[in-house]
């Protein structure tokens, strides 16, 4: 009998769930005005602080061929997407539709009230728990990092296995590092081993003669040629584009740091109508296994199916930490206070 009650409880509960995620016959019909004045509108213009990655034109493609609607791409690094955003929302000067950030830069143009709500989406529903939208951001992967080392020069029992490992005096001179006193990797890498380890730690990491290089598509590509034995910290997605080159990652036993990406419409959008349809868009299947493809974790439920075999890094993943972002410019100052200018 308490089985039988328990079943039935259980169901109901499902059923209520069901119930408040349904849409109304309202919100459908003001969907569809939505979709109608995006088609007439023809085009949206998305900025990204990721540089040179390729999903950013297959997802358009995709979103083109459903829609009818063109999309242009302005990529660029974080802090100098950000600044480019700053000056068009501070001068009424909007050229940019949407947003791609992650991180701080998502966080900071929210706070700066430079996003407008994107009110209700029929995809939202399909974000899995821990990954809701705010009303304004909807988070649509998690990009998670490692340690690469070339995997011709650095065997496999002698390779970093911590974070703490990168102080061993073997590695002096030999480690390359996206800037970590710049928001990207860097930034990340240096703010949550900080808050994970103390200044001690990067005290220690400073007399390994680390060299910085913001060229985050090359760099992988010098520890191939083996400039360097490591890079830090690696986007683990970008194995999945390196296939047949003498790297491989490490995945640290403390876990892995990440950043969760976010798409955001701006205050003044010139197609506000076509911005809202691509934000709902990026939580649709097609757009999601795009990134599943590319090795990064999803945030819809069931995106995880189109993971490749080169990103079994993502299989039982332990993470360590995001960065802090109401932290983030005290964490760029400490840095340059440590590694200099």
């Amino acid at each position: 009998m308490r089985r039988s009650i328990r079943i039935a409880a259980a169901a109901l509960a499902l059923f209520a769930s069901s119930l408040a995620h349904a849409q109304t016959p309202e919100q459908q019909a003001e969907w569809d005005k939505v979709v109608e004045a995006a088609k007439k509108e023809g085009t949206v213009t998305l900025y990204s602080g990721q540089l040179g990655v390729p999903y950013h034109p297959e997802i358009a493609r995709l979103f083109t061929e459903k829609y009818g609607i063109g999309v242009e791409i302005l990529e660029g690094r974080a802090s100098e997407i950000l600044e480019r955003i700053r000056t068009e929302q501070t001068t009424n000067r909007v050229v940019g539709d949407f947003s791609h950030s992650g991180g701080f830069s998502s966080y900071s143009m929210e706070k700066q009230g430079f996003y407008q709500p994107h009110g209700w989406l029929p995809n939202a529903e399909k974000l899995k728990e821990g990954f809701e939208t705010d009303g304004t951001r909807v988070p649509i992967y998690l990009q998670p990092y490692g340690i690469l080392v070339n995997s011709n020069l650095v065997p496999e029992n002698e390779r970093p296995r911590s974070w703490k490992d990168l102080l061993d005096p073997k590695w002096k001179g030999k480690i390359l590092a996206d800037d970590f006193r710049a928001l990207g990797g860097g930034g990340l890498f240096f703010d949550v081993t900080y808050r994970t380890f103390g200044r001690e730690y990067h005290d220690e990491l400073k007399k390994q003669d680390i060299v910085f290089s913001r060229q985050i598509r090359e760099n992988p590509l010098r520890v191939a040629r083996g400039e360097y034995l490591i890079y830090i910290p690696l986007s683990l997605p970008d194995i999945v584009m390196t296939k047949g080159l003498p790297i491989a990652p490490v995945s640290p036993e403390e876990g892995l740091m990440y950043v969760v990406y976010d798409v955001a419409v701006f205050n003044d959008a010139q197609h506000p109508n076509a911005s809202k349809l691509l934000v709902n868009f990026f939580l649709e299947d097609e757009a999601q296994a795009v990134y599943a493809r590319s090795g990064r974790g999803t945030t819809i439920k069931g995106g995880d199916k189109d993971f490749p075999a080169e990103a079994g890094y993502l299989d039982n993943m332990k993470l360590l930490d995001k960065s802090d972002v109401e932290r983030t410019q005290e964490m760029l100052q400490l840095a340059t206070e440590i590694y200099g200018r």
